[in-house]
C-alpha cells in the first residue's frame, strides 16, 4: 500500500469516526430538533406570547358582555336639628346620632358601544398574529437546529481535513529532509514543505477551536451535550427542486409564507385601530339596573330603624363632547402607525421574493456545484497520485507535490461545505414558501448514517 492509500485510508477513517467524543447525548438532526422543541427559550417565549394573545380575545369579549357589581356601605352619623324659626311646642333643636347601612346589585349591559365592538376585532385578528408568530418560531428553530447542527459536523471535517493535509505535508517535509541529506533536493523544499506545515498545524488548531465553539452553539439550542452525532452520508446525492420552476415557488412564498401573513395581520390590527380611535366620538348607550335597599337609623321618624328598597331599570346615553384634542390625537396617531405597517407590509413582500429567489438559486446551484466538486475531487486526486510519480521519476518538484495535496484537500472541504450549503438551501427554500415542517427534516435526517 503506498503512502498516499495510507493517508486517504486514515481520512476516510476519520471523517467516519470523527463523530465519537464528548458527554451525554447522542442522536441524529431530528432528535437534535426534539430536544431544542422542549428546551429554546425563544419558543417558549413565543409560546407564551400566543397564549397571552389568546387572552386578548376573552378581554375583548368581556367589554360586550354584562358587568354586574356589588356594593356596600356602613357608617355613623351625628345630626344636629335647628329650626329656622322658633314655633310653640316644637323643640327647638334637637341632636340624634345612628346607623346607616347600604346594599346594593348594579348591572350594566353594553347596548351601543362601537369601540368595544371594534376592539373585540382586533383582539382576534391580534390573537391569529400570535399564534402565526408561534408557527414562525417554531419554523425558524428547525432552521436553527439545522444550522448549528451542521457547523459542528462542518467544523469536524475541518479538523479532520486539517490533521490529515498535516500529516501528508508532514510526510513531505521528511522526505525532503532526506531527500536534502542526500543531495537530490535544495534546502528550499524543506522549507518549503516546513512552511505547509506550521501553516497546516495552525489551521488545525484554529479548527479544533471552532469546533468547541460550534459545540457549544449547539448545546446552547438543544440543552444537551453531544455523545456522538450522525453524519452525513457521503453517497447523498442531490436533486433540483420540485416543481423546479422560480415564479413557482415564488407563487407559494407569496401565498402562504408565515411571516408576510403576520404583517398582513399587523396590517388589520392597525386599520383597527384607526377605526376604533375615529369611534371614540361617538355617543355610547347601555342598558342599566339596580337593586339597593338602606337601613337607617338617624332619620327614623319614630324611633327604630327606617328601611328602603329600591329597584331602577333605565338606559344610560353617554355624548363625548370635547376631551381637550387627546381623540384626535390618537387618531392621528393611529393613522400614522397604519402607513407604517402597510410599509412594513411592502418591505416584507421585497424581502421574501428576494429571500425565496435565493433561496432557489441556493438550491439549483447548490446541487450543481456539489456533483461539479465531486468530479474536481477526482480529478484532484488524479492530479495528485500523477504528481506523486512524476516526483518519482524525477519530473515533478517537491513544491509541485505540496501544491497538489492542497488543492486535493481544498477541493475536498469545498465539497463537504457545498452539501451541507445544500440541505440548509432546501430547508430554506420550503420555509420561504410556508411550507417548512418536521417532514422535512426526517427527509434530511434519513441522509445521515450513524458513525
Amino acid at each position: 500500500m503506498t503512502q498516499l492509500s495510507i493517508n486517504k485510508t486514515a481520512l476516510l477513517c476519520g471523517l467516519a469516526c470523527l463523530f465519537t467524543a464528548s458527554s451525554a447525548w447522542s442522536g441524529d438532526l431530528l432528535s437534535a430538533y426534539r430536544d431544542a422543541l422542549k428546551y429554546d427559550s425563544q419558543l417558549a417565549a413565543a409560546r407564551y406570547a400566543m397564549e397571552a394573545g389568546k387572552e386578548k380575545v376573552t378581554q375583548g369579549r368581556s367589554q360586550l358582555l354584562p358587568q354586574v357589581g356589588a356594593s356596600a356601605e356602613a357608617s355613623r352619623a351625628w345630626v344636629h336639628y335647628q329650626p329656622g324659626k322658633s314655633q310653640p311646642g316644637i323643640i327647638e333643636s334637637k341632636d340624634s346620632s345612628g346607623n346607616k347601612y347600604d346594599m346594593a346589585i348594579s348591572a350594566q349591559q353594553p347596548i351601543y358601544r362601537a369601540q368595544n365592538f371594534t376592539a373585540y376585532e382586533q383582539s382576534k385578528l391580534g390573537a391569529q398574529a400570535s399564534e402565526l408568530q408561534y408557527r414562525i418560531a417554531e419554523q425558524q428553530l428547525m432552521l436553527r437546529v439545522a444550522k448549528a447542527y451542521f457547523d459542528v459536523l462542518q467544523a469536524r471535517d475541518a479538523v479532520t481535513v486539517a490533521a490529515a493535509q498535516k500529516e501528508a505535508f508532514s510526510e513531505q517535509l521528511a522526505q525532503a529532509k532526506k531527500r536534502f541529506q542526500v543531495g537530490v533536493a535544495t534546502i528550499t523544499d524543506t522549507y518549503e514543505a516546513q512552511s505547509r506545515f506550521d501553516s497546516t498545524n495552525a489551521q488545525e488548531i484554529a479548527a479544533r477551536n471552532d469546533l468547541e465553539v460550534k459545540t457549544n452553539a449547539l448545546r446552547q439550542i438543544t440543552g444537551t451535550n453531544q455523545d456522538w452525532i450522525a453524519s452525513l452520508n457521503r453517497q447523498m446525492k442531490p436533486t433540483q427542486p420540485e416543481p423546479n420552476d422560480l415564479n413557482s415557488w415564488q407563487g407559494m412564498a407569496t401565498n402562504d409564507n408565515l411571516v408576510l401573513q403576520a404583517q398582513l395581520l399587523n396590517e388589520q390590527v392597525a386599520k383597527q385601530e384607526v377605526k376604533k380611535n375615529r369611534e371614540g366620538h361617538l355617543p355610547t348607550l347601555d342598558l342599566v339596573g339596580r337593586v339597593g335597599k338602606n337601613w337607617d337609623e338617624v332619620g327614623a321618624r319614630n324611633g327604630g330603624t327606617d328601611q328602603t328598597r329600591t329597584y331602577s331599570v333605565g338606559l344610560q346615553l353617554n355624548v363625548p363632547i370635547y376631551a381637550g384634542g387627546a381623540l384626535d390625537s390618537k387618531t392621528r396617531e393611529a393613522a400614522a402607525n397604519y402607513e407604517k405597517t402597510k410599509q412594513d407590509v411592502l418591505t416584507a413582500r421585497r424581502t421574501l421574493e428576494q429571500d425565496t429567489k435565493s433561496a432557489f438559486l441556493g438550491v439549483t446551484s447548490g446541487a450543481a456545484q456539489v456533483l461539479a466538486l465531486e468530479q474536481a475531487l477526482v480529478s484532484a486526486q488524479s492530479q495528485l497520485d500523477a504528481t506523486k510519480t512524476g516526483q518519482q521519476v524525477g519530473v515533478r518538484t517537491n513544491v509541485d507535490v505540496l501544491n497538489a495535496q492542497q488543492q486535493y484537500y481544498q477541493t475536498l472541504s469545498s465539497l463537504l461545505q457545498a452539501r451541507y450549503n445544500y440541505l440548509l438551501a432546501k430547508l430554506n427554500l420550503a420555509f420561504q414558501a410556508g411550507k417548512l415542517s418536521e417532514a422535512d427534516l426526517e427527509s434530511v435526517n434519513k441522509l445521515m448514517v450513524k458513525s
